[in-house]
């Protein structure tokens, strides 16, 4: 319940605001109108510095709001504020690139068999460059072996290894890692590449199937 000094505030401010709004001429400015600390609204044309930053309203001379300013922020509604417009933007640019791919995906292909062709083609491909690795490969084991063995052969004469069979010896073995990391990828590769073609089948399918008319109301 408010206290009599709280209600004798209240009424001087109601009278003190309705003989301002009468008494302003057609052309005055906009009257500013704030909540003091006993939760009482005053007005005027200024904001007292100690209520600057608690929000007010923005009246006409005719006594109609027309803005309002919201009362500061602290630290942390700043912070959840901030959080939540960049948690917004995550997810319409997540829509945005779906709609994107969902463009490509029609753009690209007539019909499902297109994307079976090319998933086949592709695999096709792979599967070419992984046979062509593999007996590279090969090679370059049976190139090490060699090299080891004439390295070998320096070393049990009591001679030192030439520095040209030494940097055999490491240049074979460094091929050999590159053609396992290039397998390891292509490998990969490929089962991604189905992964990727069966979602994308699916999500065709899901676009190209005709839609339902809406139920009438």
């Amino acid at each position: 319940m408010a206290t009599k000094n709280s209600l004798q505030k209240l009424i001087l401010s109601s009278a003190i605001l309705v003989l301002g709004f009468s008494s302003l001429p057609a052309h005055a400015g906009k009257i500013k109108c704030w909540k003091n600390s006993d939760g009482i609204r005053e007005c005027g044309n200024v904001v007292p510095p100690e209520y600057a930053q608690k929000g007010h309203d923005e009246l006409n001379s005719q006594g109609v709001r027309v803005k309002s300013v919201e009362r500061a922020l602290n630290k942390e509604e700043v912070a959840e504020r901030k959080r939540k417009k960049a948690e917004e933007k995550a997810k319409q640019d997540a829509i945005n690139a779906k709609q994107r791919e969902d463009m490509v995906l029609l753009n690209t292909f007539a019909n499902e068999d297109e994307i079976v062709m090319a998933r086949n083609g592709k695999i096709t491909a792979l599967r070419t460059e992984l046979r062509l690795t593999y007996k590279s490969l090969a090679k370059a084991k049976a190139r090490l072996i060699e090299s080891r063995k004439l390295a070998a052969g320096y070393e049990r004469s009591g001679k030192k290894v030439p520095k040209k069979v030494s940097n055999e010896v490491i240049a074979n073995q460094k091929q050999i890692e590159n053609y396992e990391q290039f397998i390891a990828s292509k490998k990969s590769e490929l089962n991604n590449i189905n992964t990727k073609f069966d979602s994308d089948l699916k999500r065709f399918r899901e676009l190209r199937k005709p839609r339902q008319p809406a139920p009438k109301k």
